[in-house]
């Protein structure tokens, strides 16, 4: 595995070898390069997480969708349904 494709493992907590995990901890501490990498992989993250965080639908809107759906079904049922075309 390459050192980048590493550091985004351990970012996403994807790595499962502990030699390897400590080996990339002690990097991160050591090496300003791996630090400043992993730093904007987990701020990026970290980001992506914020903006695009799954949120409740308000009560009520379920519904709403399937009596849309069920209406649309029955005002324009699709031709392998009820009546076909022979």
């Amino acid at each position: 595995m390459e050192l980048l494709e590493e550091i985004t493992s351990y970012v996403d907590e994807e790595l499962k070898d502990q030699n390897i995990c400590c080996r990339m901890k002690k990097l991160i501490t050591d090496d300003c390069v791996i630090r400043k990498e992993y730093m904007i992989q987990k701020c990026m993250k970290d980001l992506v997480r914020k903006r695009f965080a799954c949120s409740k639908f308000p009560i009520g809107l379920d519904k709403k969708i399937f009596l849309y759906i069920s209406r649309n079904i029955k005002a324009h049922p699709h031709p392998s349904q009820g009546e076909g075309l022979f």
